[in-house]
């Protein structure tokens, strides 16, 4: 009766074949690249690793594929052999069908959805950056800055910018805009709102609802950031509108570091005009790097923000951070000369140096959240909050508590 029970289960209300996979909480992506082949997972701690599970025939995984489409909302068939869909609990599905447009067979992606979130105290865990750069960051977040994370695939874009926006004032109104949910914010005044494809096979993209439209669309609701999940075309070019005009905007974008970034961001299908740029603060850049353990010789996988970059010009830009790759350390450069924050000091009517005083108590109060053990989103913004509306108070408690600690 357990067996039954089990698949029973799996089949009616779960995912299928796939669904052991689908319940494990350290596997981040799901990849079926067709049949007889083995499906491949993505490992929090291990990476790409094969399975034992393997698709025998067509008809198998062409019913899967078809009844997880309709558990997202959508349809696939030989007509409309593509589908990007999000699946219940906010998974990300891309599913190819039959041989239309792959000739080994139907194909699945599945980016899994983490309900809980990365923060920046599990950034500081991971050695992601470090107390001083997350200081730094909290402070222009919480002043609207806007900021392009860049990086290769699986860098870890979209989990910056995730941890990045639970650092944004509380009382600030975010619009997120997506092609598939991924940001996740413990925001009250949030809207997140995502992309449509058209209907039919129409050359005029009936019904299409492009980022483009959603980017036009977000700037009559008020917003004091908006946030594009990934810029590619003409988006890029309403973004940077909407920025010159006083909002705060947010994207990740794919590049290497600043410089190719800035060459993206100016060349086609973008189009930004470099008179634009000036309006850019901040190019976070991150990286999948392969560092040492201790003598052994092994490498680890890990993420990296290797540079910080403040935007003064096109084609002058200022480093205040910088990852070195011997000794696995961050590097801050010079920042009493910092453009940002010299910049804060002047909207605040205070000194530099009072500034720099200011990052030093938000690097012990992340300390002290790293100490604890804080790291869930909604305990972190609570905390976040708390500090922006009584900053005296709530840092005298905290400092207390780290002396008691040391103690």
């Amino acid at each position: 009766w357990s067996k039954i029970l089990y698949y029973a289960e799996r089949d009616m209300i779960g995912f299928g074949p796939i669904d052991p996979l689908m319940l494990d909480p350290n596997i981040e992506d799901i990849s079926v690249d067709g049949v007889g082949k083995t499906v491949f997972v993505w490992h929090r701690n291990y990476e790409s690793l094969g399975t034992n599970l393997i698709f025998e025939d067509d008809e198998e995984l062409d019913d899967t594929i078809i009844r997880l489409v309709h558990l997202a909302g959508k349809h696939i068939s030989t007509a409309y052999p593509v589908v990007d869909a999000t699946l219940p609990g906010r998974h990300r599905l891309a599913a190819t069908f039959r041989r239309e447009v792959s000739p080994q067979g139907s194909t699945l992606s599945i980016r899994k959805f983490r309900e809980d979130p990365i923060t920046i105290v599990d950034m500081l865990n991971f050695g992601t950056l470090d107390y001083k750069i997350a200081g730094y960051l909290w402070m222009l977040m919480e002043n609207r800055s806007s900021t392009i994370v860049v990086g290769a695939t699986a860098s870890g874009k979209t989990t910056m910018l995730n941890s990045l926006l639970t650092m944004v004032r509380p009382n600030l109104k975010i619009v997120t805009i997506e092609e598939v949910q991924e940001v996740n914010i413990p925001h009250q005044n949030w809207i997140p709102l995502v992309s449509r494809a058209s209907y039919g096979l129409s050359s005029d993209r009936i019904g299409e609802v492009s980022l483009y439209d959603l980017v036009k669309a977000s700037l009559r609701m008020r917003p004091d950031v908006l946030v594009v999940g990934e810029v590619r075309g003409e988006e890029a070019f309403v973004l940077f509108q909407a920025i010159s005009t006083g909002h705060g905007g947010m994207c990740t974008l794919h590049a290497d570091d600043v410089y190719s970034a800035m060459q993206r961001l100016t060349s086609k299908p973008m189009d930004v005009s470099t008179s634009y740029i000036p309006f850019l603060d901040l190019v976070v850049s991150t990286r999948r790097v392969a560092i040492p353990i201790g003598e052994s010789g092994y490498l680890k996988i890990a993420r990296r923000v290797i540079s910080v970059d403040e935007i003064i010009e096109y084609n002058k830009y200022l480093r205040v951070f910088e990852w070195a790759p011997s000794g696995d350390s961050f590097v801050a450069h010079h920042l009493e000369d910092s453009y940002k924050l010299k910049k804060l000091a002047r909207d605040r009517a205070i000194s530099i140096d009072e500034v720099l005083e200011e990052l030093d108590k938000r690097v012990l109060i992340l300390d002290w959240l790293k100490k604890r053990g804080i790291r869930n989103y909604r305990d972190i913004g609570a905390i976040f909050e708390q500090y922006h509306n009584n900053p005296r108070e709530i840092y005298e408690k905290i400092e207390k508590q780290i002396g008691s600690l040391v103690k």
